[in-house]
């Protein structure tokens, strides 16, 4: 196994994929840039040392996040380049000895799956009359993963012991902080290749458990949801399920997180579900709505000084990855309200950058606006919320203004997005 792992072919592949990653380099200063000239000069003597287990990788660079809402922090742990590489070459070659196994309804880090799929699932069954839903939080699941459990399940696939040896070096290798490396006896640092496959293969025992139960579910990584028809139901599979996963998975249910809702106030990978005409349609999650709506104020601060349309850059650059991300909802009128809300703070940051009553008034003339209205407006020392709202405002920076300057927003991205879907199904 070590030999196909170490194959230059694979290791090739798996250099590309590092590569398109990009991603910051870990404690030796290394970039990603460098590694296919190391690897030139390196190649022999480190498939030697890898094949003769001399080979150690490298404490990985501790690197805290915050979690979506502020709630806290998420540690992530950034390998080393060449560790990086060799934990992708080991990953993609080893994903599709696993792969014939898993569940069909793990969606999570596998080739041609996606949380689209989950979701849609999930609408399924709510369509099947199930409409109470169990959401599982496991408890920091990267942070506590049993090293000796893991260990005993890889062992039953993998025979070659070179590799069951250097998995485990990763999952011991030390975490660097402030220039100490710490010891690592349990968890899979988020942030290396290896982790996602590995925290499917931990998983796959709970989907295994949950399809031989008969349960209705959807996973995608650590997020669990399982759709029953009852709250009843519901409160007895929450007991039972978490009892298994803390006993026989060795994990730990946040039982703070986790809970008993309905489709309406659900929160599936971001999404959400509502009713219109007797079906189940998919719906973006407030949670979702209001962490796209913290972005946008961030990027259009008034005290930015930065010009409108650098402005717009930002703005267009959150809105086409969120918008493909949030494309399967229906969401034509959530879209709208979101122009809305965007195009109001871009013109409070365009009238304060006006500044002075005869810079406004000009700006107002330029745009067209009435004379008997631009020395009116142009003196007001209306708020800048009211001022934005104001028709003389709209009027001058509207809708036609701000597309001229490069803003295409919510709305146009999404109905772009679904009729281009519409057209290829």
């Amino acid at each position: 196994m070590l030999e196909e792992i170490l194959d230059y072919r694979n290791i090739q592949k798996a250099l590309k994929q590092v590569m398109s990653n990009k991603g910051a380099g870990g404690i030796d200063g290394m970039e990603t840039g460098e590694l296919p000239e190391w690897l030139e000069s390196h190649w022999k003597e480190w498939k030697e040392s890898i094949g003769e287990g001399r080979y150690r990788p490298q404490a990985v660079r501790k690197v805290e996040i915050p979690k979506p809402g502020g709630k806290g922090k998420r540690m992530l742990g950034i390998p080393c380049v060449t560790d990086r590489l060799l934990q992708q070459a080991i990953s993609q070659w080893l994903s599709p000895q696993y792969e014939g196994e898993f569940s069909a309804w793990s969606y999570g880090f596998r080739e041609g799956r996606n949380a689209h799929q989950a979701v849609m699932e999930a609408q399924r069954y709510l369509e099947e009359g199930k409409e109470w839903i169990v959401e599982l939080d496991l408890d920091q699941f990267f942070d506590r993963v049993n090293h000796d459990k893991l260990m005993g399940t890889l062992a039953k696939r993998i025979a070659d012991k070179r590799t069951l040896k250097l998995i485990r070096s990763y999952l011991n290798s030390g975490i660097m902080e402030g220039g100490l490396a710490s010891v690592r006896t349990e968890g899979v640092p988020q942030g290396s290749p290896l982790s996602p496959l590995l925290s499917n293969i931990v998983l796959d025992a709970l989907d295994k458990e949950l399809e031989s139960r008969g349960h209705s579910f959807v996973r995608y990584a650590d997020d669990v949801s399982i759709y029953v028809g009852s709250e009843r139901s519901a409160g007895r599979v929450m007991e039972k399920i978490t009892e298994y996963i803390e006993k026989e998975l060795k994990l730990k249910v946040n039982r703070t997180k986790s809970r008993i809702s309905q489709p309406d106030q659900s929160n599936l990978l971001g999404f959400s579900f509502f009713r219109r005409t007797g079906k189940w349609e998919i719906g973006i999650a407030t949670k979702s709505l209001r962490r796209v709506k913290e972005k946008i104020k961030k990027e259009t601060q008034r005290k930015d000084p930065a010009r409108a349309g650098e402005k717009i850059k930002k703005i267009e650059a959150i809105i086409v990855g969120w918008v493909n991300y949030f494309r399967i909802a229906r969401a034509r009128r959530t879209m709208q309200r979101l122009d809305g809300m965007v195009r109001h703070r871009l013109r409070m940051g365009i009238w304060k950058q006006w500044k002075t009553p005869k810079n406004r008034m000009l700006n107002l003339r330029k745009l067209g606006i009435p004379s008997h209205k631009i020395y009116r407006w142009g003196k007001s020392s209306t708020s800048y919320c009211r001022i934005a709202n104001n028709q003389v405002l709209k009027m001058a920076v509207n809708n036609e203004v701000l597309r001229k300057a490069g803003y295409m927003g919510f709305y146009q991205q999404y109905y772009w997005k679904t009729e281009h879907q519409i057209k290829l199904f």
